[in-house]
């Protein structure tokens, strides 16, 4: 079942089982999905109008002979990473909420976390970054803080989805110093 697949069915579940918060969460992923969507499928317009001239027209049959449509359907991971983003979000707004003294509003968006994170991989452990980051650093042969570039790039590119680049670039700094 894709990613996309299983947000409809949860929403349907919440809406039965009247879970607001939940139903809400979903909605605005949903949401961003369908933006980031409109977002690909006009960047698709553009460059096949472009290609073929800018018959405006002629636009219904250049959607269909490029296969458009299908074309800017988000896959699994373009998902993830929107989820993610909206992780990000609310961990910004949290920080911004403590500063505020606003614990009502921190634990809302701890709350909305904990959904968000349902729709994304299993994050690792510190102690998994950690040992992910020695065997970058032993494969691309680092010896200090001038090849934190070196580490991070491949690094983030192992754990995306599965780690949060803040700790990892942390855990980089941290074992490339002396």
């Amino acid at each position: 079942m894709s990613l996309k697949e299983q947000l409809r069915a949860d929403l349907k579940e919440s809406m039965k089982s009247g879970d607001a918060d939940r139903r809400t969460v979903i909605r605005g992923i949903m949401a961003a999905v369908k933006e980031a969507e409109l977002r690909k499928r006009e960047t698709l317009v553009r460059k096949a109008l472009d290609k073929h001239g800018t018959d405006e027209n002629a636009i219904d049959s250049i959607i269909v002979s490029e296969n458009i449509e299908q074309r800017s359907e988000l896959d699994d991971a373009e998902i993830q990473a929107i989820v993610q983003k909206l992780v990000k979000q609310r961990q910004d707004s949290i920080a911004d909420a403590e500063k505020a003294d606003r614990a009502d509003i921190a634990e809302a968006e701890q709350a909305e976390i904990v959904i968000l994170e349902d729709y994304l991989p299993q994050q690792l452990s510190r102690e998994e970054i950690e040992a992910a980051v020695r065997a970058m650093i032993e494969q691309v042969g680092a010896d200090g803080m001038k090849d934190m570039g070196r580490v991070m790039g491949p690094l983030m590119d192992d754990l995306k989805g599965r780690a949060d680049g803040k700790i990892v670039s942390e855990v980089v700094r941290e074992q490339l110093s002396p």
